[in-house]
């Protein structure tokens, strides 16, 4: 017997209806914030001068966790601890976990990923629809604090320098835990862990390293900036693009026109 056309169209409205009742809907935990375009001046020594341009770009929310990281290794195995060739990472190369796909504890799910190379971090951007941050791009994002006083700006400003000068580097904190995010909205830029970014820095050609998106560079009006952002935070970290630390992780950038979805 042949339905009537008006029948098809029911039919399908329940099965989808059906169906988005049994499939639930899959969002990314690490969702990405837009940053609008602006200016600012470097507080790296090197690059001092004329304010840096920085086009409009998203940046995510946090830094990607253990958790975020084992959906791509199961993705692409080729990351893996024991497949990982040694071109891309050295031998401390997710050194904590227990195994390929088992970081070994629930608890460490939502803390951030660390012990990745920059070549694996980047890998995964690109596997997740976007890239490394550039540095101007960490370093804008970073900068964009409001401090409500200079007393408030002074406090955070000695908490940062305690927690950067401590020898502790197993990281105990899930990501967004540090109570500390810019004006947009981006959490632990600073207090939890450092950040490879994009750009390479090759001083000598047989030794090429890269900057990572670390301590607090950022600069402001008050006082306090230029002396504990200048002075004590502008910790010029240099790594090879195999390091891999128990300090080290990430987070992803994205353009403008990235379907990466937004807060």
């Amino acid at each position: 017997m042949k339905l009537p056309f008006n029948t098809y169209h029911k039919v399908a409205a329940v099965l989808g209806f059906l169906l988005a009742i049994q499939l639930p809907v899959v969002q990314a935990q690490n969702q990405a914030i837009a940053i609008p375009e602006g200016s600012f001046h470097s507080v790296l020594p090197e690059v001092v001068g004329e304010p840096h341009q920085v086009e409009p770009f998203k940046i995510d929310e946090t830094a990607v966790t253990n958790e975020d990281y084992l959906e791509f290794l199961k993705e692409n195995p080729e990351w893996q601890r024991s497949s990982i060739s040694p071109l891309f990472a050295g031998s401390d190369y997710l050194r904590h976990w227990e195994y390929d796909l088992n970081p070994g504890s629930d608890e460490i799910m939502d803390r951030p990923v660390t012990r990745v190379s920059w070549y694996a971090a980047n890998s995964y951007c690109e596997w997740n629809g976007g890239r490394l941050p550039t540095l101007n791009e960490w370093e804008y994002a970073a900068q964009a604090m409001d401090f409500d006083s200079n007393l408030e700006a002074n406090r955070f400003s000695s908490e940062l320098i305690g927690w950067y000068s401590a020898v502790d580097t197993k990281i105990k904190s899930d990501v967004g835990s540090t109570g500390i995010e810019n004006r947009y909205g981006v959490k632990d830029l600073f207090g939890l862990i450092m950040e490879w970014v994009e750009d390479f820095n090759p001083p000598i050609a047989d030794d090429i390293s890269l900057d990572c998106g670390t301590v607090g560079r950022m600069q402001g009006d008050a006082s306090v900036y230029s002396y504990a952002m200048s002075i004590r935070y502008i910790t010029r970290m240099s790594f090879k693009p195999t390091s891999s630390t128990g300090m080290l992780g990430f987070r992803c950038a994205y353009d403008m026109n990235s379907n990466k979805m937004e807060i």
